[in-house]
């Protein structure tokens, strides 16, 4: 058994016992790909998002992992292929059981395991003929974490060779033959053509990758899912890695630091948070009490030693992308530190159509009029404690959480930005449009779990001064306090929590120097 526990483990095993999965030659059809054993090679279907790495796998994600897996057994369809001709292949094949059920619940104590159902349980809903013959695969089953992907199969694909949910899929009449090749021992190798298979991170670590020039240069860092259920940055940053991997980017001058994934309990369980909100309160815990704490005091370190934060989020409206900044100089109380002509130069380079200041005096404002001003450091995210240490930081949110653009913008956001700050060279064609900017003016808070706006928002989407946008738990009115655009409109939330931010037309200044190099 290869135990996903312990990478290193791994054994060397000879080459007639490897089948190679490789997908991701096109990034408009990232589940195509082929399957090879020997001589032997086939079309063959991945997840609907691709392959990624072990470490962003997670329960519904639609991927598959890249990494070494176990083939120990198999199963078919009885009534499909002969028993006689199964029993006589060379790798353990098994009779399906009418009742199987492969549990995909993560809350279940049998997760990722097959159990057999009751008479009164219906059957599974899964497509006729995919699963005539299917094998599992070592994945996440020696100690099976939960939400880290369940029911990862080798099996048949769909006629028009569609995305799996996870699985590997070959063609159905190539089913048989593939049987007649397994041999006792096996693993898969599945990997994107500009990777070898990699190790598996584990659950409680955070992964980061960093390459240097051998020129100086700014020192930039590259995050994404600091919230779970953000997908759009592990996705983005993964593609940019295996680029300078391959060599298709090439760093110029100073270093960039990836992390694909900051918070991997959030980022398993597919949520916004583990156990609070990793982006506030951001700072060092000397006793760290849970999951965000112990990640902060990494995360900390990390940015202490960069001069950029590139941060990218996704939200959960919907609307075009956008980037957040600090203030301008001076800077104030609140933002003591700041880099205003970088922050401005990096976003002006996106081509967004807009940006955001005014973050923490927002915060400021209501919490003060709820007699909470002490509660500023609620604001503290990655970018307000990278310009609390002296660096530029924007935080890009790049579309919808469920828009499957956002990667795609994501990526973009990287190229352009290492661009900007001279790390890589830019692409051919005139600079993009400044943005429009624009200026927090009020942050509206929920009252109660039960405060609500009226409707959905879209971002960037226009309100009137006194206008009703929600209601209270108690039935009254929340009024807009002046004319603005609304961002980050949340359907639920919690008491204390911020329900949306009111935005003002801001100062369109832009400076026309090159980023300063640090």
């Amino acid at each position: 058994m290869l135990d996903q526990s312990a990478p290193s483990a791994i054994p060397e095993i000879g080459p007639d016992l490897v089948i190679t999965v490789r997908a991701g030659h096109d990034p408009a059809a990232p589940h195509r790909g082929t399957l090879t054993i020997g001589d032997w090679t086939v079309p063959c279907a991945v997840g609907r998002s691709g392959i990624v790495d072990p470490a962003q796998k997670r329960e519904g994600d639609g991927a598959t992992p890249s990494g070494r897996f176990a083939l120990r057994y198999g199963y078919y369809e009885p009534g499909i292929f002969d028993d006689g001709v199964m029993a006589a292949m060379a790798f353990p094949f098994k009779p399906k059981p009418d009742s199987y059920d492969w549990i995909e619940n993560p809350a279940s104590p049998d997760y990722n395991r097959m159990r057999a159902r009751s008479h009164n349980e219906p059957p599974p809903d899964r497509a006729p003929r995919l699963f005539d013959i299917f094998i599992p695969l070592g994945w996440n089953d020696a100690v099976p974490r939960a939400a880290g992907g369940s029911a990862i199969f080798l099996h048949a694909a769909r006629p028009e060779m569609t995305g799996t949910a996870g699985c590997v899929a070959v063609p159905h009449d190539q089913l048989l033959e593939l049987a007649q090749r397994l041999r006792p021992g096996m693993i898969i190798d599945i990997a994107t053509p500009d990777q070898a298979a990699a190790a598996l991170s584990l659950p409680d670590s955070l992964e980061s990758v960093t390459f240097h020039s051998l020129r100086p240069g700014p020192r930039v860092i590259v995050t994404g899912a600091v919230h779970g259920n953000e997908g759009c940055g592990p996705k983005a940053i993964s593609r940019m890695i295996a680029e300078f991997r391959a060599g298709r980017r090439k760093l110029v001058c100073g270093s960039v630091t990836f992390v694909p994934v900051v918070n991997h309990m959030a980022y398993r369980l597919d949520r916004r948070e583990g156990d609070r909100n990793l982006n506030r309160d951001l700072h060092e815990y000397p006793v760290p009490q849970v999951n965000e704490d112990r990640v902060a005091n990494v995360l900390c370190s990390m940015l202490r030693a960069h001069d950029v934060l590139i941060d990218l989020h996704s939200f959960g409206s919907e609307g075009p992308a956008f980037a957040l900044f600090g203030p301008d100089a001076p800077g104030s109380d609140l933002e003591p530190y700041v880099r205003p002509r970088e922050e401005r130069q990096l976003i002006r380079a996106l081509g967004l159509p807009f940006a955001v200041q005014g973050w923490m005096p927002a915060h400021l404002k209501a919490l003060t009029r709820q007699g909470r001003a002490s509660e500023i450091g609620h604001a503290i995210g990655t970018t307000e404690f990278m310009r609390f240490v002296g660096g530029a930081a924007i935080t890009v949110e790049c579309g919808s959480h469920k828009d499957p653009a956002s990667g795609g913008m994501a990526y973009e956001v990287i190229a352009r930005g290492l661009a900007a700050l001279g790390l890589i060279m830019a692409e051919a064609g005139p600079p993009p449009a400044p943005p429009q900017i624009l200026q927090i003016g009020d942050a509206i808070f929920a009252e109660s779990d039960d405060d609500r706006l009226l409707r959905t928002y879209v971002t960037g989407e226009s309100v009137r001064k006194d206008e009703v946008i929600g209601k209270r738990a108690d039935g009254s009115p929340i009024i807009a306090p002046h004319d603005g655009a609304m961002i980050f409109a949340s359907g639920s939330v919690k008491a204390g929590t911020e329900m949306c931010f009111l935005c003002r037309p801001g100062t369109p200044s832009w400076p026309n120097d090159p980023v300063a190099r640090t």
